[in-house]
């Protein structure tokens, strides 16, 4: 019994560790290579690749993030706006929880 528990936990650990492969840099990806990685992935794992341009600077940065980051990174700026300059009307991501 014991003997199978220490043969199971390396093999599980083994497993875990292959499964968790480094990300691909989508920052050096081509824009097809970008829809490749993205067929056949759900909505919200899919790749958004976009120039930004910030305000301090003419130079335009390209950014690439999953749908799900991209939506959490709005939310955050909305709740901070939100923050900033409060409303007297409904939050501006919908309804509050009870």
């Amino acid at each position: 019994m014991n003997t199978y528990r220490l043969l199971l936990i390396p093999t599980l650990l083994l497993v875990v560790a292959c499964n968790t492969g480094p990300r691909p840099n989508f920052m050096r990806m081509t824009e097809e290579e970008i829809y490749v990685y993205n067929i056949g992935k759900p909505l919200m794992e899919k790749v958004y690749c976009f120039e930004e341009k910030q305000t301090s600077t003419y130079i335009r940065r390209r950014q690439c993030m999953t749908v799900e980051d991209y939506v959490y990174r709005l939310e955050r700026a909305a709740l901070a706006l939100e923050v900033m300059q409060p409303s007297t009307g409904p939050p501006p991501l919908g309804r509050p929880r009870n």
